[in-house]
């Protein structure tokens, strides 16, 4: 569990886009690895589905992450994450 802040012009999924995307760019989520399932998300952040989801989706049109059928998101290569 995160300590959310609890500013309504701070959307819930917007921060945890922002967590989840730390986590990519630290490293803890490494290049080409599977992420936690949006379960194990809604689970370790105790969110809702929708919440998670939307942050997942922003996090692949923003290019840090890519699905893949039947197994699951992956991080993508960091060569192809957004610069700047």
């Amino acid at each position: 569990m995160i300590n959310w802040d609890p500013a309504p012009e701070r959307p819930l999924w917007l921060q945890l886009m922002e967590t989840l995307r730390q986590r990519i760019v630290s490293g803890t989520y490494a290049p080409r690895t599977k992420i936690p399932s949006l379960k194990q998300i809604t689970q370790e952040f105790e969110v809702g589905l929708n919440t998670a989801r939307h942050a997942i989706d922003d996090l692949e049109a923003q290019g840090y992450v890519r699905p893949v059928p039947s197994l699951g998101t992956f991080v993508a290569p960091a060569e192809e994450w957004p610069r700047g």
